[in-house]
């Protein structure tokens, strides 16, 4: 029997069940086809606009297997995916009918608390990191919605609620295990394979399937001060106005992000704002909790909120506090730009655009930069755009895929709105998948990004791993 399956050059190629068997006898995971019952679950990501059928998925086990799957798809030249934790926005996890290597079974976590190290598989959330880590009092600077992917977050630099007091997620790591394009399993580090290292902070999935992370751990919590604070949407003038006035002054343990919404039935907020378009502050202390407290006390007092839960509670609550409003299975549409600052200007067309948005779903977020990101030098990874001080996220989500269209566009017009006051580009990981070759190069810049083809060359010179933010060599 031939198993048809998408090659490199866009053909249809067959294998043969003894090919297929012989592949299997050496593979400790799972190969599901499109037969299999658990094909469909595996093939589903968090984005729900991405709908694609792999003609074969191999869920790796270890290493050894990831290395197998990519000597398989070399020798057959087949098209690749890679699947790590599954929640890129762009869906490049998941490919049509070729193969998909899917790390999500890689979810371990290892705990070095002596050494404040941790060591995790490609498959693991950052909900899996922060229920490790927080045992001990550690944590890795991260995202902020815990269904994020560790791999492809830290791989597109990676910024969250603890970003502006100790620098990214990349900025933490101390090794990686590769597998390179060849099917090689090597080691990247300072020391070893360094130029590679250097492209794995910031450049993507390009390189190399990255099957096991180290990181520098630090100390937090288990209790924070943070949480929302909610306005009405005709009072963000004043209250962005006092923002960039306490922000101006706030110590590098504050972070916070700008949110322009329709108002979702949170339990403290009164139910006569629950589906009115709101402006919200969300903030982290990443500091003792009564500390957060006082340093809060200015943004609490001020104007007439009509919900504050800026309280101390676990720092795994407040990781979690924005999932809700991201769930698996809706369909999603991004668009990104750098900011130096949100001013007034920006600020009113972001509300005009919450009044009139596609969905009230949809978001538009702003969050703070700046602080230890910007103690990296800015040539010293592959992620750009370290002396940004915002970076906005248009997030549109909707339930109804026949009504994509309008969807897109409020995200796309709302981006154009934006463009005027960007640094020039957006966030890799907040790319959809329409972003253009020019864009990607501006989002590292010409002068880095020839280096980042000149790595491209070395480590991949086919563009074996294409499906990504993709640096062609």
């Amino acid at each position: 029997m031939n198993n048809l399956i998408m090659s490199l050059s866009g053909e249809a190629t067959n294998l043969s069940d003894s090919e297929i068997s012989s592949f299997k006898k050496n593979f400790s995971g799972s190969l599901l086809n499109k037969n299999d019952k658990e094909y469909n679950e595996a093939r589903l990501i968090w984005n729900g606009m991405i709908n694609k059928h792999p003609a074969l998925i191999a869920r790796c086990k270890n290493s050894r297997d990831v290395s197998l799957a990519v000597k398989f798809a070399r020798n057959h030249n087949l098209l690749v995916s890679i699947r790590g934790g599954g929640h890129n926005v762009a869906g490049n996890a998941v490919c049509d009918d070729g193969l998909m290597i899917d790390l999500s079974l890689m979810n371990n976590v290892s705990v070095d608390q002596k050494k404040m190290t941790a060591i995790l598989g490609p498959g693991c959330t950052l909900g899996n990191a922060d229920l490790e880590t927080q045992k001990y009092g550690l944590v890795i600077p991260a995202g902020i919605v815990t269904s994020t992917g560790v791999a492809g977050l830290t791989l597109g630099g990676g910024f969250g609620w603890l970003s502006r007091k100790w620098g990214l997620t990349c900025d933490h790591l101390i090794s990686v295990e590769v597998v390179t394009a060849e099917g090689e399993i090597i080691k990247a580090n300072a020391n070893e394979n360094s130029d590679l290292f250097w492209g794995l902070k910031g450049g993507g999935g390009n390189f190399g399937i990255v099957t096991s992370f180290e990181f520098k751990l630090r100390e937090l919590g288990p209790e924070i001060t943070g949480g929302l604070i909610i306005y009405k949407l005709e009072d963000t003038e004043k209250v962005l106005s006092f923002y960039n006035e306490y922000i101006s002054t706030a110590p590098r343990e504050v972070t916070t992000v700008l949110v322009y919404r329709y108002c979702p039935p949170a339990p403290f907020i009164k139910e006569e704002f629950h589906g009115k378009p709101i402006f919200a502050i969300g903030a982290l202390y990443a500091g003792r909790a009564d500390k957060g407290l006082e340093i809060f006390k200015p943004l609490k007092r001020f104007g007439s909120p009509i919900g504050d839960a800026i309280v101390p509670k676990p720092f795994v609550t407040h990781q979690a506090m924005l999932d809700a409003g991201q769930p698996k299975g809706a369909s999603y549409y991004w668009k990104s730009e750098y900011l130096k600052e949100v001013p007034q200007g920006l600020s009113e067309k972001f509300v005009e655009q919450t009044i009139n948005t596609s969905s009230a779903a949809s978001i538009i977020a702003a969050f703070q930069l700046g602080g230890a990101i910007t103690d990296v030098g800015e040539e010293d990874t592959a992620y750009s755009f370290r002396n940004a001080e915002f970076v906005i996220n248009i997030n549109t989500q909707w339930q109804n895929n026949s009504e994509s269209e309008k969807h897109i566009n409020w995200a796309r017009k709302t981006q154009q709105l934006a463009a005027p006051y960007s640094m020039g580009s957006g966030y890799i990981n907040f790319a959809s998948s329409d972003e253009t070759p020019e864009r990607v190069t501006k989002t590292y810049g010409e002068e880095k990004y020839k280096k980042l083809v000149a790595l491209k060359r070395k480590y991949d010179p086919e563009n074996f791993f294409r499906l990504n933010q993709n640096i062609k060599p």
